[in-house]
């Protein structure tokens, strides 16, 4: 019987999975540290998020995937269905692809406790003291198999409703628990992990501690090495072909050579990011909506959905900056604006309203005055946004946040 597995690649959609590509980059120098002539191949959204395989020279190829969650606050535990969905992931992979695989669940938030649901109580299995998803870390599989199965198996039931591919559900029901610790032992539990902004600054060490680093002079620049390595990691998941979507250590070897030699060298950073992540934030409990209502109490108020939704997407847009370039090119705005406000829109509003056509032409105004403000140093240093649309989009947000109004409250 010919098997196939729910393909869980989401391809060009997973674009802005930041996260998923940093993991990548740091796989793929820390397999650079064990050796001098290894070979590897790393590539994203690739039976998982996440897929790396290296060999030392040896014969013995070494292959890992792994499953990678970014989250603000949200915990996990073993019923969580983003534990759920990567058990069963690796499940499939570790039956159609290999039971050699290891796997890796890597996230930035920590573990949570279990609460007791119909299927659970369906099955009388009442819940331990201890969370289940520690239990499996601490590989106690005695107390937790029970639970394990009975919650993984309903899940595989559940994502293989309906749908062409075969899956191994018979072949898994028929598990012994010494076959269900084998596959367990194959899976790197990883939480508490470093986000986005703390992994980047660990991969900067890398580059730094690279074998490759003192082969061209890329001092300072350690930044576009992950930032080139990023976007060709990014661009290469549009490939349906898995062999394409891989990088290599020549891969890295030419991004090394390409900015030690200028040839895909950017603009330096601009160091007054520091002034924005120092500056302390403006109290101004207001929204846009208000602010606007403040100084022009007949304003269309139908604008302000569409305020909102501009608002919204580039919120969106700047969290896939890197904290520096985002920190510099929002402090640029602030300070093409703040001064504006200051010198030509506070001393309108002190005494009196003004009709909705002005504060548009106020906008119009910053807009103009804040992409001037880039352009200028922009001869200097890099920016993330350039466009007008972009730029006004983001002077709408920071008067939606504390940081600008178009009059003065004491």
């Amino acid at each position: 019987m010919e098997r196939s597995i729910i393909s869980r690649v989401v391809g060009e959609q997973s674009k802005g999975e930041r996260l998923q590509r940093l993991r990548a980059i740091q796989l793929i120098f820390d397999e650079l540290e064990k050796s001098t002539n290894i070979s590897v191949l790393v590539a994203c959204e690739y039976i998982e998020d996440v897929y790396i395989s290296s060999n030392d020279g040896s014969g013995e190829s070494n292959e890992y995937l792994e499953s990678d969650k970014s989250y603000e606050s949200k915990c996990f535990s073993l019923n969580s269905d983003e534990v759920k969905n990567s058990l069963v992931s690796f499940l499939d992979a570790f039956l159609h692809h290999g039971k050699h695989i290891r796997f890796g669940f890597y996230t930035n938030t920590g573990i949570t406790n279990e609460r007791t649901t119909e299927l659970l109580k369906k099955h009388k299995l009442e819940l331990p003291e201890k969370e289940l998803m520690q239990l499996l870390m601490d590989k106690d599989y005695k107390t937790v198999l029970p639970y394990l199965k009975c919650i993984i198996l309903d899940d595989y039931k559940k994502q293989y409703e309906g749908k062409n591919e075969t899956g191994y559900l018979d072949v898994i029901e028929k598990y012994s628990d010494e076959m269900w610790i084998h596959f367990l032992e194959q899976i790197n539990w990883k939480f508490d992990q470093e986000d986005e902004n703390e992994l980047e600054n660990r991969l900067l060490a890398k580059v730094k501690s690279c074998r490759l680093y003192d082969t061209v002079t890329i001092s300072g620049k350690e930044q576009y090495i992950i930032d080139a390595l990023d976007k060709e990691l990014e661009k290469r998941q549009a490939y349906k072909d898995p062999i394409h979507r891989m990088i290599n250590v020549d891969t890295v070897k030419a991004k090394f050579l390409e900015i030690g030699n200028n040839v895909a060298f950017a603009k330096p950073l601009d160091p007054c990011y520091e002034d924005w992540e120092s500056m302390e934030k403006p109290f101004d409990g207001r929204n846009i909506d208000n602010k606007i209502k403040d100084v022009s109490p007949d304003y269309d108020e139908s604008m302000f959905e569409i305020f909102a939704r501009k608002i919204g997407s580039i919120k969106t847009q700047l969290r896939k900056v890197h904290h520096q370039e985002r920190g510099a090119y929002l402090y640029r705005v602030f300070e093409a604006c703040e001064e504006q406000l200051i010198r030509k829109v506070h001393k309108q509003t002190k005494d009196s309203t003004v009709e909705p056509p002005v504060v548009d032409d106020w906008i119009e105004m910053l807009v103009h005055s804040a992409t001037t403000h880039l352009e200028d140093w922009g001869k200097d240093y890099n920016y993330p946004f350039k466009s007008g649309n972009a730029v006004r989009d983001t002077i709408l947000e920071l008067i939606n946040s504390c940081y600008l109004a178009f009059d003065r409250r004491n």
